[in-house]
């Protein structure tokens, strides 16, 4: 465990070591209500996100991490946000399918970046006891464990999808929205570390791109774009 958090530490200080957005899908992401019967393309949401570039910011005597864009392999997200939308929209079930290719879908799916950002606040008295315990070996390592159990951080996270459509291809609008998700949460002292803060705007992400799916799936189009597809 002192391992694992240390090298959580020491990860964004390595060569080459930056992060892409991506999270993991399961049974939760399934959308359960009426299908969509046609193809759908994702437009490349353009990322207009505020781009924080500082690392940490210390207000008073507290360290808040940030998912500062030289952390990722690109500091423009609109490729990486792009595909995993695409992805998350496929996995969905929402659409019979979802295609890279313009020209081979029946409908156009666009929006924006327009937040994408997270904060965590160290707990530097839990980190502190982690690294002079790591210094002790493996008794030392339980002995940091036990100590640290139960400590908690909080994580400040945004994210927007703006100005979301779909379109036909005429370019017709047939559903237009908003998604914005906010969370100001207590989580594990280990998930506020300067590598792990990434993950929490990809969760944030997810829960966005769940939202959307959902606001698209529950609307009174569905039933009428699954039937102009047939």
């Amino acid at each position: 465990m002192k391992r694992i958090f240390l090298l959580a530490l020491l990860l964004p200080l390595l060569p080459g070591c930056s992060h892409t957005v991506k999270y993991k899908l399961d049974e939760s992401d399934h959308w359960t209500g009426p299908r969509i019967n046609a193809v759908v393309y994702v437009k490349p949401f353009v990322d207009k996100a505020p781009l924080t570039t500082n690392k940490v910011e210390r207000v008073n005597k507290e360290v808040w991490r940030s998912n500062y864009r030289q952390g990722y392999d690109n500091t423009n997200l609109t490729a990486q946000v792009t595909q995993m939308i695409a992805k998350h929209l496929a996995y969905s079930g929402l659409f019979s399918g979802v295609t890279n290719k313009e020209a081979n879908a029946k409908y156009i799916l666009s929006g924006t970046l327009s937040d994408f950002q997270t904060q965590g606040l160290a707990n530097q008295k839990a980190e502190n006891i982690q690294a002079v315990s790591a210094g002790f070996g493996a008794l030392g390592a339980l002995v940091g464990a036990a100590s640290t159990s139960g400590m908690k951080s909080e994580i400040k996270t945004s994210v927007t999808l703006e100005g979301v459509q779909l379109a036909d291809k005429s370019g017709e609008a047939l559903w237009r929205d908003s998604i914005s998700v906010t969370n100001d949460v207590q989580v594990p002292f280990e998930e506020a570390t300067q590598y792990a803060v990434f993950n929490q705007a990809d969760k944030g992400l997810r829960q966005a791109v769940n939202e959307m799916i959902r606001r698209l799936g529950n609307s009174s189009l569905t039933n009428r774009l699954d039937a102009q597809a047939q």
